[in-house]
């Protein structure tokens, strides 16, 4: 028997991972945990091909349609046999799931003349899980309209195998250990600004060219994520020394940065498998130069991404799972708790949150078709601003979330990065009102 006959069929219900059980607990009507990833291709989009593609897509990675469903002490996710329709695309991205618009789906497949987008809620994966599921999809839909296969590679799998428990397996408590760190740790300084209008999330994007960021982050002696964490976090330090509340001024600006855990362990799963770091510059302790902060960035973030600091601060999450007081509560009970822990921790703990998913190499076949690629963090329930990077095909692409009208952070960075030599290419969505 071959191997992708004796692998399993999908289960009927899974529980939600370790990660991902927060974020049923702290949505609302008009807030949900949800990000999007997007690809452009060389040409419009076919939908009825694309509504075949994600049939395939779907029968070979079958949690991603699974359902939210309520239990009597925990959230969890079960199996339907529906799919999303193919939606048009909006100019307000990441808005929250509907039943009337997206049926009891977890996510839903956007177009826009050559896009296509998947907007997901993050209890069903991390951006490494849905990255490989975009792309996947993509793939099959090339296949479709072009007729040759585009040949599988870690984010782009076959759909000829069946799905493998691998693939839905929840990582954090096989690698967690007995070992952790506190979880609670100082707060940020809140950045603030005047609301923007209701349900619009607005999003700058500044497009650079891969190879002359890289070469500048290197002329510096350090990577590109620590290059553009260290421009972003400057442009804060100047925002909160202007605050004209001593109170909040005094507070350390921190950015969250998530940690893909599969660098560290050979776990295979498609769902939430990240931890984070939250960079702190104590700004009130005196001034700094840019490469005081890039010196700061990169060594706090080479002590704190060590394997042993990383799996301490997850296993914290996982025992804190795993205590009986809290498995024997009822489900109400616990959503209670966890809205009340993320709203005294949660945000608090950073000032913004940049995640860049670094360089994606696209297989033959398709590297030719794809013109760019787009992260989009959905608006955070009380942080106003998010940055979502990713490089692909020779440039970068900086995306600024945002619920509040002042453009002065994204202004502060990209000036910087241009005072620095770099050509900045700059775009949004903004809706102009009278």
């Amino acid at each position: 028997m071959s191997t992708r006959q004796r692998r399993l069929r999908a289960p009927e219900w899974l529980q939600l991972d370790n990660a991902g059980k927060i974020y049923p607990a702290t949505r609302s009507q008009d807030w949900m945990a949800i990000y999007r990833l997007s690809v452009t291709l060389d040409e419009p989009v076919d939908r009825a091909l694309l509504g075949r593609a994600l049939q395939s897509t779907l029968k070979r990675l079958p949690t991603f349609g699974y359902r939210l469903r309520r239990g009597l002490f925990w959230f969890y996710l079960e199996q339907q046999s529906t799919q999303p329709q193919i939606q048009d695309d909006a100019a307000n991205p990441c808005m929250p799931l509907s039943r009337g618009r997206d049926g009891h789906h977890m996510f839903r497949v956007r177009v826009h003349d050559a896009r296509i987008a998947v907007e997901i809620f993050h209890v069903l994966a991390d951006a490494t899980g849905t990255m490989t599921f975009l792309l996947t999809l993509t793939a099959e839909y090339l296949r479709l309209r072009y007729g040759p296969r585009i040949p599988a590679t870690a984010l782009v799998l076959d759909l000829r195998d069946k799905p493998d428990p691998s693939e839905w397996e929840d990582s954090f408590p096989k690698y967690a250990r007995q070992a952790a760190r506190p979880r609670s740790e100082e707060a940020a300084y809140p950045l603030r600004g005047t609301p923007a209008e209701r349900d619009y999330l607005q999003v700058v994007t500044g497009m650079v060219d891969t190879a002359a960021l890289a070469q500048r982050a290197r002329g510096y002696g350090v990577s590109v994520n620590t290059y553009l964490a260290a421009h972003i976090l400057q442009a804060l330090v100047d925002i909160a020394r202007q605050d004209k509340s001593p109170r909040r001024a005094r507070k350390p600006v921190k950015l969250s940065m998530p940690v893909n855990l599969r660098r560290y362990y050979p776990s295979r799963t498609l769902r939430n498998f990240s931890s984070y770091i939250n960079m702190p510059i104590y700004q009130s302790y005196g001034e700094y130069t840019f490469e005081d902060i890039l010196h700061q960035v990169k060594h706090y973030m080479g002590y704190e991404t060590g394997e042993q600091l990383i799996n301490a601060r997850f296993s914290g999450n996982v025992h804190a799972e795993q205590s009986r007081l809290l498995r024997l509560a009822p489900l109400f009970l616990k959503s209670l708790v966890l809205r009340l822990m993320y709203a005294l921790t949660g945000e608090r703990y950073f000032t913004s949150v940049m995640s860049n998913l670094g360089l994606i190499n696209l297989p033959d076949g398709m590297a030719r078709r794809v013109k760019r690629m787009d992260f989009i963090i959905g608006g955070g329930r009380s942080n106003p601003v998010s940055i979502g990077c990713v490089s692909v095909n020779g440039h970068t692409f900086i995306n600024f979330s945002k619920t509040i009208r002042e453009a002065t952070l994204e202004q502060r960075v990209f000036s910087a990065l241009v005072r620095d030599g770099l050509h900045v290419v700059v775009e949004s969505n903004r809706r102009m009102t009278g």
